[in-house]
């Protein structure tokens, strides 16, 4: 009979508690608003830069003209330099602006993945704190409870003035701690809301269970490892570093320029005021930009990025197990304080109330059993969020999309 008493006041709780005031969020509105979020419009225009340089590293050396004038010679020579990357320089560039674009794609993929792994911990630590409250919120209903069988107890003659005091302290307490618990739940709410670029005033609260995950086998996880987001920026980041090489070496190559000048009215030629024109190429020889040294550095750039790719293999290997067992670790104990501890410290705290109420134990004893049975959904309501957060942590070091998604 207890049992289903408190099912009723806990549900009450939980509905007095959504209150017109707070807007529910579920974990999929919460990461639909994430594509919108302030953070999350940085990338696109770091992408957009970066396409854009593909089309300006095609670009070829800017021509020159010139114009002058002699007093003993021609009245007007006008001239112009036409440079022509026939060497394959402009190619290179080309290929290496848009390997560095690949690489910032990459990146703005893993940015993305960041944004929306904060924003499902920023959700699960809202839920965590409306359990709290809800948690809170029942024991103080129950220590409410005692208190007022203290008091008929001391009316019918079986009690004394100690247990009500006793129980007064104790739903004074339970009440501080409900209070306490909306007030995280308020700081919870307004990260929430300023991570996803909403007035952190609005009032939030989670609607939803948490996604603590299904069945998930280790050796399928790291298979994912060959395509993880990290890797393949790690990867990018080489192409780049090589594109960079021969971007480099393009530069050995002399740049041609086709020259022509036209002298006009030259009193010097025959007949007098004849006009005159001269066609010609010219080579910039790179004999003084040292390339050798550009090469070098490029090439010691990209072995840095390949020894950087072995080494984020090994990281992400690594981080994907240590997830896996914390995982492993957050759900087992989730589902033995689900199956086991729970049910059996709510029997026990209903009949020690049940044997204060006939007068077979005393005030101190159920009490205890209360605390003990809110310090349990304490620890549910915490390994419930914990699962949760080691899922969405699971998620991210095997590079699946974090969508909250058992």
């Amino acid at each position: 009979m207890r049992l289903s008493v408190l099912a009723v006041v806990a549900a009450a709780t939980s509905a007095a508690h959504a209150e017109p005031g707070r807007q529910p969020i579920t974990l999929e509105d919460a990461l639909a608003a994430a594509r919108d979020a302030p953070a999350a419009r940085v990338s696109p225009h770091e992408v957009e830069a970066a396409e854009a340089s593909i089309g300006a590293a095609s670009a070829w050396p800017a021509p020159s003209i010139h114009l002058a004038t002699d007093r003993l010679t021609a009245r007007l020579v006008a001239g112009a330099s036409i440079p022509l990357p026939v060497f394959g320089t402009v190619g290179a560039a080309r290929r290496q602006a848009t390997a560095e674009a690949e690489v910032v794609r990459a990146e703005a993929e893993l940015v993305r993945r960041e944004l929306r792994h904060r924003v499902v911990v920023a959700w699960v630590a809202l839920a965590r704190a409306d359990g709290e409250v809800t948690t809170t919120s029942i024991a103080a209903q129950q220590a409410a409870e005692l208190e007022l069988i203290a008091r008929g107890r001391l009316a019918a003659g079986t009690g004394a003035d100690v247990d009500v005091t006793v129980a007064s302290a104790a739903r004074a307490r339970a009440g501080l701690a409900a209070a306490a618990a909306e007030r995280d739940e308020d700081a919870a709410s307004a990260e929430l809301a300023g991570l996803l670029g909403w007035d952190p005033a609005r009032m939030l609260i989670a609607a939803g269970a948490p996604v603590t995950g299904g069945e998930q086998e280790l050796g399928t996880l790291i298979g994912r490892l060959g395509v993880h987001p990290e890797r393949a920026a790690a990867e990018r980041r080489v192409d780049a570093a090589q594109a960079a090489v021969d971007q480099a070496l393009s530069q050995r190559w002399p740049m041609i320029a086709v020259e022509g000048e036209v002298s006009l009215d030259d009193p010097t030629l025959e007949p007098q005021g004849k006009n005159d024109a001269r066609v010609g190429l010219s080579l910039e020889l790179p004999v003084f930009s040292h390339v050798g040294d550009k090469a070098r550095a490029a090439r010691a750039t990209r072995e840095a990025d390949r020894a950087r790719l072995v080494a984020t293999e090994h990281t992400l290997a690594g981080e994907l197990v240590a997830a896996y067992r914390r995982w492993q670790a957050a759900t087992d104990a989730l589902h033995a304080l689900e199956r086991d501890v729970e049910p059996a410290q709510e029997r026990a705290a209903a009949l020690s109330a049940q044997a204060f109420r006939e007068g077979a134990r005393d005030l101190e004893s159920a009490l205890q059993a209360e605390r003990d049975l809110a310090q349990v959904r304490a620890e549910l309501n915490n390994a419930r969020a914990d699962a949760a957060i080691a899922f969405a942590d699971l998620e991210l070091a095997a590079g699946q999309e974090i969508d909250g998604a058992p």
